[in-house]
């Protein structure tokens, strides 16, 4: 059944069966947690159940997984359910037919651009969310990266989630709950998400065909999350190709961590926060193992460190100057990444 696919959120799955076995589904849900530990894939197992067209599968609280509606919603085309996110934005915002040539070159930067939920598109789904159910059941508007939306996305959201229609229900997913307003967030009923264990990450790295060049270390760094999990892998690549391995590394590694980077600043910050992330979960491993007080004062001055690098990363400064100088703060603290 598609609920047990979902690994690790057994008790938020349990939750949702017991809500479409009874039929009393709350006006809006809040489904908050880590990115990357199956939020959004839930809220689509939620929707297709609530829709499934097999009664056993709905009795059980669950969907078939089969019938015509699951499979809609599975390839994103059923016409009651939407799933808003930064590529369903940036599709509203490339006026192109989506058959002319040039269209996937125009969306792919119209993606990478993309920050914030925009009003404009929060009254698209709104719009959406009044209009009559084309095949009966109930309408399902989730909307992801929830916490980007702005003051006025999230005033103009406000009234629709507050008395939406019959039927028709809103999950808003987020990995920032405390940044959301406390008006939308009175308006949800909320549903935590667990960080994943480090086996639940590989065994679902693996299901998925994600290549690594170690499922172990990725799963360690991962922070209990999947998208965690390949951000690492792109971390602990760059941070061996500069020099970095079980010995530690040379003199020169953080200025070629630094210079190994993309040109592209945004990409570029992304790559530096993740090896900062590596970072900071080794030296915590390095805090709890510390052989005495001296030098777990030490690595508490450093984890303090290179919190603030990360915060200076999302500033006007450059990540390659950031990275490497923070990289180069590990020297003396005989902390090992690999």
């Amino acid at each position: 059944m598609p609920f047990a696919d979902i690994l690790g959120q057994e008790k938020a799955s349990s939750y949702l069966q017991n809500l479409v076995r009874n039929q009393k589904v709350p006006a809006a849900l809040l489904f908050y947690g880590p990115d990357g530990v199956g939020k959004g894939k839930t809220a689509k197992e939620f929707a297709k159940a609530l829709n499934c067209q097999d009664p056993a599968a709905r009795k059980n609280g669950d969907a078939c997984g089969h019938c015509p509606s699951c499979q809609a919603i599975e390839k994103g085309t059923h016409p009651d359910v939407t799933f808003v996110d930064f590529v369903y934005q940036a599709r509203l915002e490339v006026k192109k037919d989506f058959t002319s040539k040039g269209y996937e070159e125009e969306l792919e930067k119209e993606i990478a651009k993309q920050q914030h939920i925009s009003v404009d598109t929060i009254r698209d789904v709104t719009a959406k969310s009044q209009q009559k159910s084309v095949q009966g059941g109930w309408k399902v508007l989730i909307v992801d990266h929830a916490q980007t939306m702005q003051g006025a996305a999230a005033n103009a959201l406000l009234k629709f989630i507050e008395e939406p229609p019959a039927k028709t229900l809103w999950i808003l997913i987020t990995d920032k709950r405390s940044v959301m307003l406390r008006t939308i967030l009175s308006r949800c009923q909320p549903l935590a998400f667990a960080p994943l264990p480090a086996e639940i990450i590989k065994q679902i790295l693996t299901q998925t065909g994600t290549e690594t060049n170690n499922l172990d270390l990725c799963a360690r760094y991962a922070g209990g999350s999947v998208s965690g999990a390949v951000r690492a892998d792109g971390a602990l690549t760059l941070l061996q190709e500069a020099g970095f391995g079980p010995n530690g590394c040379s003199p020169q590694g953080p200025s070629a961590v630094a210079a190994g980077l993309s040109r592209t600043l945004v990409t570029a910050r992304k790559e530096a926060q993740a090896a900062l992330d590596v970072t900071i979960a080794a030296l915590h491993e390095a805090w709890h193992n510390a052989p005495d007080e001296r030098v777990r004062h030490a690595l508490q001055n450093a984890l303090q460190r290179f919190e603030n690098y990360k915060r200076s990363i999302s500033r006007n400064v450059s990540p390659a100057l950031v990275l490497e100088t923070a990289l180069m703060g590990l020297d003396g603290l005989n902390v090992r990444i690999f």
